[in-house]
């Protein structure tokens, strides 16, 4: 192990206790880089309103490691109260799958309209005050050499910014979104609102010594509004997986039921109707096709995709788990035989590459995709990872999963090995990157 000697201050919202995808990146990061000589100084969001908690990702921060909790001003529990939702409703579910009947109630109008137009990058603002005053009293009491923030939520790059311009130390952001128009963020605002949140994106591009992103498209995206800084320094740096996430984990033992998982969210457009469609057609052929095939979906979803899949007469095959912390997801992926990967046909969805993707490339198993042409697309068939079919390519689908649903009855092995691809993806080896980008700016 290489000897500790630089510290860097890591800004970061989602952190144990928070869960879901968000927080996995820059939490193995934290976890690997004193394995390259950095120490990371962690400020992060006290009490935040997180859409997902795991508390036993606290035990995956490394002992000794420094991490300070800000106060925040969470608007959505305001959200909440106004349109009467539950209190323990996940705001990333509420906000994102409103059906057509829920944007007429003038309660969900009137709360998106203000969020469009004064909540400037995102809900997350009221962190701002805070977190900058508790980052320039860590920074006196540590002797920090590098500046690092992760988004979204975008606010965190503000605070990063302001941080870098008091004290003149290396800035470093990443960017596992893209910003103004991705998917998560707020379609329409205001001129004003907008050309406020224009001045903030530029700002960071303009004054971050290094940019990293985790797909080719997110910094095209970025350029794309900002052409000017496509001289600044760049850095491709994709997600992964943890090989040692899967030392310890037992998968559920197996049956004759061809198996497949989803891990994640679904909401709104981001649902299984192709999968409906295709098993449907598969039941008029097979009227027992519901004891052959088994869809489990883990993690949180949508009422609007409920409903569909109860409506639908091959409901006998879905099997919704729930959310589930970050290890017993594991185990449900390791018993599957292919792992359910769903991308909507959204303006940038050929962009992005989510990250549980390269969680599934831990598994070992194939992956069954249903995403758009675009870089995720592309990664699974150039790597030999499974199948990929357009959202409306329902036909070549459903002849598909009868094809594996017989090779599951004859116990045809289904897994994939790319071992050599699979070694390029551990967030070890990504971490040992980031460590040598920083390296470099020190040494400069």
């Amino acid at each position: 192990m290489s000897k500790i000697c630089k510290k860097v201050l890591v800004i970061t919202y989602y952190f144990p206790p928070s869960g879901g995808a968000g927080v996995q990146r820059t939490l193995k990061f934290v976890k690997y880089l004193r394995e390259f000589g950095w120490e990371p100084v962690v400020l992060t969001a006290k009490n935040a309103d997180y859409p997902a908690y795991d508390e036993s990702l606290l035990s995956e921060i490394p002992e000794g490691i420094k991490v300070y909790r800000s106060r925040i001003f969470e608007p959505y529990r305001l959200y909440r109260k106004f349109t009467s939702r539950k209190a323990e409703e996940s705001t990333d579910i509420a906000t994102l799958s409103l059906g057509q009947k829920s944007k007429q109630k003038l309660s969900e109008r009137l709360s998106e309209w203000i969020r469009a137009t004064f909540f400037i990058p995102d809900a997350r603002i009221g962190w701002l005050f805070f977190a900058y005053l508790k980052g320039k009293r860590i920074l006196k009491k540590e002797n920090v050499r590098i500046i690092y923030s992760s988004a979204p939520p975008y606010t965190t790059h503000l605070i990063g910014k302001m941080l870098h311009r008091t004290s003149k130390l290396p800035w470093v952001v990443d960017f596992r979104d893209s910003w103004i128009g991705w998917v998560s963020t707020p379609q329409w605002r205001p001129k004003l609102s907008l050309a406020i949140e224009m001045q903030m994106e530029a700002s960071v591009l303009r004054h971050a010594d290094r940019i990293l992103t985790v797909t080719r498209g997110i910094k095209e995206d970025l350029l794309s509004r900002h052409p000017e800084f496509r001289s600044q320094v760049w850095h491709l740096l994709p997600n992964g997986f943890d090989a040692a996430d899967f030392d310890s984990i037992q998968p559920k033992k197996k049956d004759g039921v061809l198996t497949i998982t989803y891990s994640g969210s679904l909401y709104g457009p981001r649902n299984p109707e192709s999968l409906l469609r295709a098993l449907e057609l598969l039941q008029v052929e097979d009227p027992e096709i519901t004891n052959k095939v088994r869809i489990r979906i883990v993690g949180r979803v949508g009422e609007s995709v409920i409903s569909d899949i109860q409506v639908s007469p091959v409901k006998d095959s879905f099997e919704i788990v729930g959310y589930l912390p970050h290890k017993e997801s594991l185990e449900y992926l390791l018993s599957a035989d292919l792992l359910l990967l769903i991308i909507d046909n959204a303006r940038v969805s050929h962009l992005i590459i989510p990250g549980k993707v390269y969680e599934y490339i831990g598994t070992g198993l194939p992956i069954l995709a249903l995403a758009p042409e675009g870089e995720t697309a592309e990664l699974i068939r150039s790597n030999d990872l499974g199948y990929v079919f357009d959202l409306k390519d329902v036909s070549s689908l459903r002849e598909t999963l009868s094809k594996l649903i017989t090779a599951k009855g004859n116990s045809q092995n289904l897994t994939m090995n790319n071992k050599a691809f699979q070694k390029k993806c551990e967030r070890r080896e990504h971490t040992r990157k980031l460590a040598e980008i920083f390296d470099e700016m020190v040494e400069k």
